[in-house]
């Protein structure tokens, strides 16, 4: 018995001794030739999961005390009982202050920890919740998108690492559309339309706008559309705001246009077709 009690001793004092020499250890820092601490990377914990469901259609006088026992006791069964994080009503859940309390909206988002007990509550959609079949859907989680200033300021350290010292106080450069017909050739149009509208259509009613709006159209629909403008003017054109109603006018043949050259090209397909 004594040798059995001093092997004992002997070995706990060894435990012992391993135990507090893996501590020191753990304790000392590894130095470098500088003398600086070593630091390791250290690899980020994975993202938490997070899956969030939907319920809808429930009663009004619900509250998360009411939620939290019905959905416990529906998952447990499937061994995920403890695997709800969070029950966010919409509105209120009537436990706030007397006389203070927001009413609920009938209802809540509820946040899973893991997949499975999002797949299982998934399964309670249509199931009755105290007398009224609920509601179960999937949320979709918004992506995160920078703001317009993130994004200027982004595009300048870009370009100022290309070499180049863009002004930040300057408006960002417009792009500018293609212009299919000229300008003397849009003023020739107007110029014509004018002569023979047996005086109803002045020089100075199609204004810069007007004019640079029709070199924005292929070539025979600008003269459509100009041709247009001095029929409704020889007809009797008694609108106060002529440069306005002239751009109506302009989309109202534009789109005519590109409806009756999309109709061709899909009868084209179909002829190619047969």
């Amino acid at each position: 018995m004594p040798s059995d009690d001093g092997e004992k001793a002997a070995a706990d004092k060894d435990k012992k001794g391993k135990k507090e020499k893996k501590e020191k250890k753990e304790k000392k820092l590894k130095r470098d030739k500088d003398g600086e601490p070593i630091t390791r990377d250290v690899p980020p914990p994975p993202p938490q999961e997070i899956h969030t469901l939907f319920f809808g259609q429930m009663p009004f006088d619900t509250k998360v005390s009411d939620i939290m026992p019905w959905l416990k006791a529906n998952l447990t069964r499937h061994g995920c009982g403890f695997d709800i994080k969070d029950v966010r009503m919409a509105g209120g859940d009537g436990t706030g202050v007397p006389g203070q309390a927001k009413k609920f909206k009938g209802f809540a988002f509820v946040d899973f920890s893991t997949s499975k007990a999002a797949k299982k509550a998934m399964k309670l959609h249509q199931t009755l919740f105290r007398g009224r079949p609920v509601t179960v859907e999937r949320c979709a989680r918004k992506e995160f998108t920078a703001p317009k200033s993130e994004k200027r300021k982004r595009a300048i350290e870009e370009a100022s690492t290309d070499g180049a010292a863009p002004d930040s106080s300057a408006p960002p450069e417009k792009k500018m559309l293609k212009t299919l017909v000229q300008p003397d050739v849009v003023k020739a149009m107007v110029a014509e339309a004018v002569e023979n509208s047996e005086g109803t259509l002045a020089p100075g009613d199609c204004d810069e706008k007007v004019l640079s709006f029709l070199g924005l159209l292929p070539a025979e629909v600008c003269q459509k559309a100009v041709n247009e403008i001095k029929k409704v003017c020889i007809k009797g054109n008694t609108a106060k705001n002529k440069g306005a109603y002239f751009m109506g006018i302009i989309r109202k043949v534009s789109k005519s246009s590109w409806d009756e050259r999309s109709k061709a090209n899909d009868e084209e397909k179909a002829a190619n077709k047969s």
